[in-house]
């Protein structure tokens, strides 16, 4: 082995986490909250590797100390990779807040054991894509993120419709992994050789067909239209503080991963560009329309996370065709914000259902006089994701809007339109659900067993969304500083 060890170490924290607390759970019979408050400090563990790895770094020029492993075309080469240094960060942060409110949400099932090592398998996956060097070992993290994600999707096996969507998503994530398996054998045909440094230099047809097949592979993933129809039946099935992760961090992800692989097996960057930019359109559409008729809180979640996806697919394309440095860094921005603010989302709809044992809008009215945190927390969530000024959600449609305005093409402005477009239309959806809440209610609300809901919200529900409402207003308000920190790593990211 060369290189240095500190390259693979949040691997081997994160995935050696996972088996290790599982033992240490079982052995020491942990309750719920230690064994959350064990997987904080085990993603804080990771996240200050990372931050000991970018540090080692000189400069953004490949260095001895930027790699680990066997130095030859077909051995097992992990690589920094700054882009993804940033986005598995905010995966860890996200994975803290959700972490710290399972220590409550997670109190009434006793398999938590199993929940919290399947959260640090899931985020390890991710950070193996990005630091994998060969098509072959980004397939295996791609099937490591699907079987984990697929049980915490099932992890309330007692619901049918949950196990339903854990098997919905396994399926089509397995789908799109046979897929990039196709486009395996694909360019293995043409250049003999999976090491991505080697493919980049012998592009051809056949890998060209290859960066297809990891394209429609990664969109799956993503749930980019037409391709996301278990986003729904996941996003309201699985445990809230799971959908969280999903819908803010894991899915948003695969957007930054295919230009990743695919420019390198010989896709141009402007017909990445306008692919992005195509359907783009479609899911900001579709996402903006369909959560308007939604009677259930997450599955409204779920669409406007699909709208989401097509903003931030949006200013990736804009970035790729025009070969626009600060639609790239919009978008950077707009992963950070859509991160934050779904979470919360999902957070604060997690609290409704954990109390009131009820996802439906109608259960809503009039709740804020008996639950005003996740009242107040959910509509700055709701509020940031319709763009309203001093929040997240503004700056990162404005700088995308910004950085469409700089080019003035046809097509870039015409996208831009249908970007507004389904902004305004989304409004529809969000400004009711908001309002909801602060109706005056006809009584006392109960549970469905009659039980009056409770005044007092746990603290570890409370903590995370506070923290999260903070970040909301933090990037709304000061945004500059996560700004420059976006441009320090645009030096080392060569997508353009």
């Amino acid at each position: 082995m060369s290189g240095s060890f500190s390259v693979v170490l949040p691997i081997v924290i994160l995935v050696g986490g996972a088996f290790g607390m599982t033992s240490i759970t079982m052995f020491l019979r942990l309750k719920n909250k230690a064994a959350a408050v064990l997987t904080i400090l085990i993603l804080l563990s990771a996240l200050v590797a990372l931050i000991y790895v970018v540090d080692r770094a000189p400069d953004p020029d490949p260095s001895a100390s930027a790699f680990y492993g066997v130095l030859s075309p077909d051995g097992i080469l992990f690589k920094v990779d700054y882009l993804g240094i940033y986005l598995i960060s905010v995966a860890i942060l996200v994975g803290i807040f959700v972490s710290v409110y399972s220590g409550e949400s997670l109190s009434r099932d006793h398999r938590f054991v199993l929940y919290y090592p399947l959260i640090l398998l899931t985020i390890s996956g991710l950070l193996g894509l990005f630091f994998s060097t060969d098509l072959f070992n980004i397939f295996l993290w791609v099937e490591l993120t699907t079987v984990s994600s697929s049980a915490l999707i099932a992890f309330r096996y007692h619901h049918e419709a949950a196990v339903k969507a854990g098997f919905k998503y396994l399926i089509m994530s397995s789908l799109g992994g046979m897929i990039m398996m196709l486009g395996v054998y694909f360019t293995y045909r043409s250049t003999g050789s999976l090491a991505l440094s080697v493919i980049s230099d012998h592009t051809d047809l056949f890998t060209r067909i290859g960066a297809g097949c990891f394209l429609v592979g990664f969109w799956i993933k993503a749930g980019v239209f037409p391709l996301h129809t278990w986003v729904p039946d996941v996003y309201s099935q699985a445990p809230s503080a799971i959908s969280g992760l999903l819908a803010g961090v894991m899915s948003k992800s695969m957007l930054f991963l295919a230009p990743a692989v695919c420019l390198r097996l010989g896709m141009s960057s402007s017909e990445l560009g306008l692919f992005y930019i195509l359907f783009a359109c479609m899911n900001m559409l579709f996402g903006s329309i369909r959560l308007l008729k939604q009677d259930n809180i997450r599955r409204f979640l779920a669409y406007s996370s699909i709208a989401h996806t097509g903003y931030l697919m949006f200013a990736l394309g804009i970035g790729f065709l025009y070969e626009l440095e600060a639609a790239i860094t919009a978008s950077l921005f707009l992963f950070v914000s859509g991160a934050v603010m779904k979470s919360l989302a999902f957070l604060a709809a997690g609290i409704y259902e954990y109390y009131l044992h009820s996802s439906d809008v109608e259960d809503l009215k009039g709740v804020y006089r008996r639950m005003s945190l996740p009242a107040v927390t959910g509509s700055i969530a709701l509020a940031g994701l319709a763009g309203i000024p001093i929040l997240a959600g503004f700056n990162g449609k404005w700088l995308v809007f910004s950085a469409v305005l700089e080019i003035s093409e046809p097509m870039a402005l015409l996208g831009l339109a249908l970007f507004l477009l389904s902004s305004v239309i989304s409004l529809g959806g969000y400004l009711p659900m908001l309002a909801i809440q602060f109706q005056p209610s006809n009584g006392d609300r109960s549970d469905n067993a009659g039980t009056p809901v409770r005044d007092r919200i746990s603290i570890w529900m409370a903590l995370p969304t506070a923290g999260l409402v903070a970040l909301v207003v933090l990037l709304g308000v000061i945004p500059s500083p996560w700004l420059r920190l976006i441009d320090w790593f645009m030096d080392w990211v060569s997508f353009l």
